[in-house]
């Protein structure tokens, strides 16, 4: 509580001086018939009330009962942002742990998994011998799928975790995505031509040279053609198309006739783990791993995964390199007998 008058200094002046040292403090003004000017001029200058001397005394305990509230007011907020604060650093710590656990499970789960798959692919092929039995041949080719499609699993999550923990890094290198189309497809005409769908790919004969990750991205086109596969009924189709875009990029997009996704769920999807609860996405196997990780990779590279999907119609995955990743004026090297 300061007076307006100090002898050589004015109590606004040195109210003023205190409050830009400690910005926390309450500052009352006093004054003998306080008029509006001074009134206004002293809360402008960092007041947080004032008192009239020439009134009843029984009114300073209203303005001291104000500042009281504003102190226990500052106190709740200091309090609750420190319990904020706490708390986001024990989230990002548990999150921290949870990657890392995540990583490291993996790669211990990888090493089994990798001679599981491998001794039972050298009985498939017989390669010692004949199994006798053809229920054995079928038990082996059960045992060798189940331990594929784990792997692949363990996979994304280690991926995954990486990204989460900023710790995957770009093998940049300059790429036709043609030829990572032509990859992939050899991947998944099978599954395509099993699952009863029709896949159209539409890539423009001067789509340029792509700089990025090679290998991410094909895992890329892969998540999403895998995605569309199992979550679109016999009789359906799968699109593939790219495009060039001079103000945005190179967008690549994979559109399907599957079951689609409500529109209150678009943004689950995005998020590890999730995925939407349906009848016919819950006959398919799966950890909701592959748009978010897809989502990540693409980050990664500067760009971004666009979603749209109508429930019944089907779904639109957009993934866009940034303009800087677009390389037209670079031509990639070809072996003269591939040209």
């Amino acid at each position: 509580m300061i007076d307006l008058r100090l002898g050589t200094t004015s109590g606004i002046d040195l109210l003023a001086r205190l409050r830009s040292d400690r910005p926390e403090l309450i500052g009352v003004l006093m004054t003998a018939e306080l008029d509006t000017h001074t009134a206004v001029a002293a809360l402008r200058r960092g007041a947080y009330d004032y008192f009239d001397k020439s009134v009843d005394p029984q009114s300073l305990f209203a303005v001291l009962d104000r500042c009281f509230d504003r102190v226990d007011l500052l106190r709740d907020r200091e309090r609750a942002y420190q319990e904020l604060r706490h708390a986001k650093e024990e989230a990002e710590a548990a999150n921290h742990a949870k990657s890392g656990f995540l990583a490291t499970m993996s790669h211990e789960l990888r090493t089994p998994l990798n001679a599981i798959i491998g001794f039972s692919e050298m009985m498939l092929r017989e390669v010692l011998g004949p199994l006798g039995k053809e229920q054995y041949r079928t038990y082996v080719g059960d045992i060798h799928a189940s331990g594929t499609h784990l792997l692949q699993i363990i996979n994304d999550i280690l991926d995954l975790s990486k990204a989460e923990a900023g710790k995957i890094d770009l093998a940049e290198d300059v790429f036709d995505l043609r030829d990572i189309m032509r990859s992939v497809g050899q991947l998944t005409i099978g599954r395509i031509h099993d699952a009863g769908l029709i896949q159209d790919v539409d890539l423009p004969d001067d789509l340029p040279p792509i700089c990025g990750d090679e290998r991410k991205t094909k895992q890329v086109l892969l998540n999403l053609i895998t995605n569309s596969v199992k979550f679109t009924p016999p009789g359906g189709s799968i699109t593939v198309s790219a495009r060039r875009d001079s103000a945005n990029g190179l967008a690549i997009t994979v559109a399907d006739t599957g079951i689609g996704i409500p529109e209150a769920d678009l943004g689950r999807v995005l998020k590890p783990f999730e995925q939407v609860d349906s009848s016919l996405a819950r006959q398919h196997q799966g950890t909701g791993l592959g748009l978010p990780l897809v989502k990540a990779i693409m980050e990664l590279h500067g760009g971004r995964l666009d979603l749209k999907s109508t429930l019944g119609v089907g779904t639109e995955v957009t993934v866009l390199f940034p303009p800087e990743r677009v390389l037209a004026q670079c031509p990639i090297e070809r072996p003269r007998d591939a040209a």
